[in-house]
């Protein structure tokens, strides 16, 4: 079987942002059999901050309410009008640099919490933020068929948004600051044999025009930590390093026939959140396709 590959290259440069692009294929009826994901950095890595600043849930002036950012969708419903409403909820953890977002038709909107913030003002400036993105913003990726602006209104700690009814809202939030004891001493294993974190730099997720839903979904890393995972000779003969297997060269097997002259793409970064900072990289995406 012989096969070629598409090789799409998008620059991210915001912390946690969910980015939308298409991937262009060529000729009539394409076979896609696998994805590959890898990442170039252009900017130097700080440390990561971690999750809990402190060993104890005790406020600070940088985590005044500590816990986890959340937004809860309380309802979505269709009126009789007919329009979709969704409301949702602030949770009372809010901190500076927190990120609360709503996206649909492919638009994100977003705002950053400061200090003073409170839920019932983070949701007055997102309830700002959607009704002051005008007609044109909301259609500029072709996904608002039905030309409707969608509105928003604050109520305390309650988002209510509204959208046409063949489309939803999304929403989520970003940011932590629970302290937490230090974990408990555990067993010594024999380190060839222990398992390393990656770092994920994001999420991504493909789908095609002519389907009704995603054909992939994986999470991307920066490179792979565990390469020698149980090889006693690395440390005596050969050390098998990042570059010599290409870069995470193993592909996810996917297998859809499109007549698509396009691959819908989305990704949500990852690497901004941990590191609380923004983070410039270039995501490689490649596409493998079947000849025929």
């Amino acid at each position: 079987m012989q096969q070629s590959v598409i090789i799409h290259r998008e620059r991210i440069n915001r912390a946690g942002e969910m980015k939308y692009f298409q991937i262009p294929l060529p000729g009539t009826e394409k076979k896609v059999i696998g994805v590959e994901t890898s990442i170039f950095l252009l900017t130097a890595l700080p440390a990561p901050v971690p999750d809990g600043g402190s060993s104890t849930n005790e406020p600070s002036p940088s985590c005044p309410n500590p816990g986890n950012a959340t937004m809860t969708e309380l309802s979505n419903q269709i009126t009789a009008d007919p329009i979709r409403i969704h409301v949702f909820q602030i949770g009372n953890a809010v901190n500076p640099t927190f990120q609360y977002s709503v996206a649909v038709y492919s638009v994100t909107v977003a705002v950053i919490a400061v200090g003073g913030d409170t839920p019932a003002t983070i949701v007055t400036k997102l309830a700002d933020a959607v009704n002051n993105t005008t007609l044109a913003e909301w259609n500029q990726f072709g996904s608002n068929d039905a030309n409707y602006k969608p509105t928003a209104s604050a109520n305390a700690d309650q988002l209510t948004l509204t959208c046409d009814i063949n489309h939803q809202f999304a929403a989520w939030a970003t940011g932590s600051c629970t302290g937490a004891p230090p974990p408990p001493s555990g067993p010594v294993y024999d380190p060839l044999f222990v398992i390393k974190n990656n770092d994920k730099a994001g999420v991504l997720s493909l789908q095609s025009p002519d389907r009704t839903d995603i054909f992939y979904q994986g999470e991307v890393f920066r490179e792979d930590h565990n390469l020698r995972y149980g090889d006693y000779t690395s440390k005596h003969f050969f050390e098998i390093e990042q570059w010599i297997t290409g870069k995470r060269r193993f592909s996810a097997e996917v297998l859809i026939t499109t007549h698509s002259p396009l691959i819908e793409a989305y990704y949500k970064d990852e690497f901004g959140v941990l590191y609380r900072k923004e983070i410039s990289y270039l995501l490689n995406i490649f596409v493998w396709l079947q000849k025929p």
